[in-house]
């Protein structure tokens, strides 16, 4: 029982190291509000576009993991 117990907290530190890695090396994402365009179409006059207020027409925000673990404000988009 207490072995199988240690290994399973042994399997949830080895997880959450690799993905704190991850999110050290892949720390943005693309925005889910316009697919990644960085440009929001207009509902009736779809030939019109602005940047999208989500992610500021950068096409990318940062994960969700990043808002938790790591300090955002040294996180830069790229442009």
């Amino acid at each position: 029982m207490h072995s199988s117990f240690l290994v399973l907290i042994v399997l949830a530190i080895a997880w959450m190291g690799s993905y704190w890695i991850s999110l050290r090396l892949h720390p943005f994402t693309k925005c889910r509000t316009c697919g990644g365009s960085g440009r929001h179409k207009g509902m009736f006059a779809t030939h019109g576009s602005r940047a999208c207020a989500n992610c500021g027409g950068s096409s990318r925000v940062p994960r969700l993991g990043v808002r938790l673990f790591l300090n955002q404000s040294t996180m830069k988009y790229r442009r």
